[in-house]
């Protein structure tokens, strides 16, 4: 699926892949393992960060070319063609190759065994790597799938396919993101340049299906020094909060890691203070409440006080 010049970019970056999927063991799981702290997941929703499989069904392939991505989008093609796995061979082929990528940890004195033990068996799924997700057309099948199996899924998508969020189930142990970088159409089109021009419609459609969704919903803002992070667009975001009824919202600071280098400048990063004063500057117009933060991620988690959800996955 891939050629030969995507797969080596890819492999170089300690990506493990099989067809048109891929997976990462990210800085987090490798930190977790030798218990040197866990991802703003794990405080946030109690997700277990040394058992996380983040992965792709199109690891290669997305639809937008966002300015911020710390992954190699300007070697991703824009749609999936060819051979479709199904979500069982995704997951059969990818799991041994997850658990090899870690096998060097077997023999850190810093990682008990129980810990390696219970890493080599995934229960957070993270459908969340690289590319647009919601492009592989079996999407919903590999959520059902990873549901049956995993104790916590998330879905993270763009929002370009609402056609297909409309047909997710709410699964108890589901979560579905959905990334709001931009807070109008023509800062979109600079921030997350899409490969339509309908993009932003698309996006708000996203945000309306969102809404009725009966599951868990997160919307996540990364904010962009100088492109996304004006006083003047917080009423903009505020209705955008409010539009997408989710349960809860993460504010973020874009991190300057990765290919993200490439095309901004380190100080585009914001502060973990200056994260938190937007955050609460977002509350001031929406009916949410400030429910926990993580410095070193530089974000801050917003709930709805209308949700019902439980914060933790059990």
């Amino acid at each position: 699926m891939l050629d030969k010049k995507v797969a080596d970019e890819l492999e170089k970056k300690s990506y493990g892949l099989f067809n048109h999927s891929g997976l990462e063991i990210c800085e987090w799981t490798k930190k977790a393992l030798k218990g040197e702290g866990t991802c703003y997941k794990n405080k946030f929703y109690n997700v277990h960060t040394h058992q996380c499989m983040q992965l792709s069904p199109c690891v290669a392939h997305c639809n937008q070319n966002c300015i911020f991505c710390w992954r190699p989008n300007e070697v991703m093609y824009k749609s999936l063609e060819g051979e479709i796995n199904s979500p069982e061979e995704i997951i059969e082929k990818l799991t041994p190759i997850r658990n090899k990528l870690i096998m060097g940890f077997k023999g850190n004195k810093s990682v008990p065994r129980e810990v390696f033990m219970e890493a080599l068996v995934p229960d957070h799924f993270a459908i969340s790597l690289s590319g647009e997700p919601t492009l592989y057309p079996k999407i919903i099948e590999l959520i059902d799938y990873l549901c049956s199996r995993g104790r916590s899924v998330f879905l993270v998508t763009n929002g370009s396919n609402p056609e297909v969020l409309r047909q997710l189930k709410p699964h108890k142990n589901f979560q579905l993101y959905i990334s709001c970088n931009a807070p109008s159409e023509e800062s979109f089109e600079k921030i997350c340049r899409p490969s339509t021009l309908t993009s932003w419609k698309t996006f708000l459609e996203s945000l309306d299906v969102m809404k009725q969704f009966k599951g868990r919903k997160v919307l996540r803002m990364t904010f962009i020094r100088g492109l996304n992070n004006g006083t003047m667009f917080i009423p903009e975001y505020q209705e955008l909060i409010k539009r997408s009824g989710a349960d809860f919202v993460e504010v973020k600071s874009f991190m300057s890691i990765g290919y993200s280098r490439k095309r901004l400048a380190y100080d585009k990063m914001l502060s973990f203070d200056e994260i938190k004063d937007i955050a609460n500057r977002l509350l001031e117009g929406i009916d949410y409440k400030y429910e926990d933060d993580q410095a070193i991620s530089r974000i801050v988690l917003l709930k709805n006080n209308a949700s019902k959800v439980e914060n933790h996955f059990n």
